[in-house]
């Protein structure tokens, strides 16, 4: 399958047209990145990743469920005591958000509920959650070592 940023693009802009996806520039993701940042690049480099494995992904899905992977509205760094244990329960507060605003799909839901295994026990049943799942910790490992200006040009394109 041949890699179409334009479809991604249009993923993207179809979610903030009936979303608040772009609340998310409000908060900080590891470090200096934003959440809208960090969103976008997961889902931007989970469909560049399933390109070139080929095989058939379900690409718009995938799209999707990466970008509302995090959608939740509040500083998780910010120090507050009920944000403890943040990194196990925002999947699930991530999916509800996103199930308010949108109409979800099997793979869209599981992809936002699973994208924090193996730090919760809660694997990704298809293999575009296997990839948004890894695809989210290279990002956040990235974000972390990459403090000023990471991913340059889609902060560009997409902020």
């Amino acid at each position: 399958m041949k890699w179409n940023p334009e479809v991604f693009w249009g993923c993207y802009k179809e979610s903030t047209g009936i979303s608040n996806l772009e609340r998310m520039a409000a908060y900080p993701q590891h470090g200096n990145t934003c959440r809208l940042l960090h969103s976008v690049a997961v889902a931007y480099y989970s469909c560049r990743v399933a390109a070139f494995l080929g095989g058939g992904f379900h690409m718009r899905e995938m799209a999707r469920g990466a970008l509302f992977h995090d959608y939740f509205f509040y500083d998780a760094q910010d120090g507050d005591p009920a944000h403890r244990r943040h990194w196990s329960r925002h999947p699930d507060i991530a999916w509800q958000n996103a199930s308010k605003e949108l109409e979800l799909t099997g793979i869209e839901a599981d992809i936002i509920r699973t994208h924090m295994f193996p730090l919760t026990r809660r694997p990704p049943k298809y293999r575009e959650g296997a990839v948004v799942t890894l695809v989210d910790k290279g990002c956040s490992v990235y974000e972390f070592f990459k403090r000023k200006n990471p991913y340059p040009r889609l902060a560009r394109r997409f902020l």
